[in-house]
């Protein structure tokens, strides 16, 4: 019986990636670098800020980083809900699986600051552990952060689903021996979640309800 539910944040609760690639690209305009398609963004993100701001510079301006890295903070923590928005679905199945009295915890590569600061305008008063990316733990798809979440949710792993689009969602959850579910409307797609061996692939949330009821029913 499943009694929680692990959420990934970007590309799987929220669609946040014209916020991310707005952002990033103004932080390029600053230093009069050549920016990139919104739809670039979507490999760029995934493995934290600081992956990001490696991938939007390139090898060959990574003397920039710390000081981008800087600058990206700013301007994202001022422009990170512009665009942001859940899903489609998103708000009815944290519904749902609130009714069933299933306890919620979201685990992300976003620093830790933007990430409450984006859960709980979006989510208010939802979740009952946000970890996002800090000095204290590496980030996903190491298991730490997630066993946190776990202690602070007080469950199992063996209770609860880890949800994300990617496969360092995917990773994270065999790493931390949590069943996982892959959803394709995130960044990457399916064909990365069946690589990366995901214990189920969704397509939209209510599959994920469907999921839930199978599995607690039995």
């Amino acid at each position: 019986m499943k009694k929680g539910c692990l959420f990934d944040l970007d590309g799987t609760l929220v669609n946040s990636i014209t916020d991310l690639a707005l952002s990033t690209n103004e932080v390029l305009k600053l230093h009069h670098l050549p920016t990139h398609d919104i739809s670039q963004y979507n490999m760029f993100v995934g493995n934290g800020v600081k992956k990001l701001m490696e991938r939007a510079l390139g090898p060959e301006h990574l003397d920039l980083l710390d000081v981008c890295l800087q600058d990206f903070q700013k301007i994202y923590r001022e422009h990170c809900l512009d665009h942001t928005i859940p899903y489609d679905g998103i708000e009815e199945l944290i519904a749902y699986l609130k009714k069933q009295n299933i306890k919620l915890a979201v685990v992300t590569n976003k620093p830790h600051a933007l990430a409450i600061q984006i859960v709980e305008h979006l989510f208010p008063d939802t979740f009952e552990a946000i970890y996002g990316q800090q000095d204290l733990y590496p980030v996903k798809p190491d298991p730490q952060s997630t066993y946190m979440a776990l202690m602070e949710m007080r469950l199992d792993k063996k209770d609860c689903f880890f949800i994300g689009d990617s496969q360092v969602d995917i990773d994270t959850g065999y790493y931390a021996d949590i069943d996982s579910i892959g959803v394709t409307w995130g960044f990457r797609g399916r064909q990365e979640l069946e690589n990366a061996g995901a214990d189920y692939i969704v397509d939209n949330p209510y599959e994920i309800m469907e999921l839930i009821q199978n599995e607690n029913r039995g």
